[in-house]
């Protein structure tokens, strides 16, 4: 190295410096703005089961089986989310409500006197369980994380639906 020669270097952790831009004479940071961006959601969902977990009733059913019962009562169902991931399942609820169906709860109580019935038409035995429909919403985060990563997380949950107790078929 003489005297009078430069050297360039940078810290490791450093960003890059700033470059013009193409056909402009100013200098800008050359970082992904979609990181800023919010994430998005999309949410399909289709019926599911869900088996009232309080007061649990259920019965074994063979082939041309009728079951009858008397539902009187609170039930109250809550929705069923995996892992920590209570808020990013809030927004996927929050979606649900508009593109799947309006009478998606995460916590739903039923009261009343019903009666229920299911008879097993099938040729093979099951476990007919007392509940109601709900919904098993799938929903898929999508973001942008630094430095420009597409990110995406898959976020299930199974969640009530303002509506009446019914009978569900739990195979075994």
């Amino acid at each position: 190295m003489g005297v009078n020669d430069t050297v360039d270097f940078s810290f490791e952790g450093d960003g890059l410096p700033a470059q013009p831009n193409s056909g402009k004479g100013d200098m800008s940071a050359m970082a992904c703005p979609e990181v800023n961006d919010p994430p998005k959601y999309k949410v399909k969902g289709k019926p599911h089961f869900l088996a009232d977990k309080r007061r649990p009733q259920s019965t074994w059913l063979l082939p041309r089986q009728t079951v009858s019962w008397t539902v009187t009562g609170s039930h109250t169902f809550t929705w069923d989310i995996g892992g920590s991931v209570e808020a990013e399942a809030g927004a996927v609820l929050a979606k649900a409500k508009v593109s799947v169906d309006t009478k998606i709860s995460n916590a739903w109580t039923w009261t009343g006197t019903q009666t229920v019935n299911d008879t097993n038409t099938t040729s093979r035995g099951y476990r007919a369980v007392l509940g109601q429909v709900g919904w098993k919403l799938t929903g898929v985060k999508t973001w942008i994380a630094p430095p420009c990563n597409v990110k995406k997380k898959t976020i299930v949950v199974l969640a009530p639906r303002k509506g009446d107790m019914s009978i569900g078929r739990q195979n075994s």
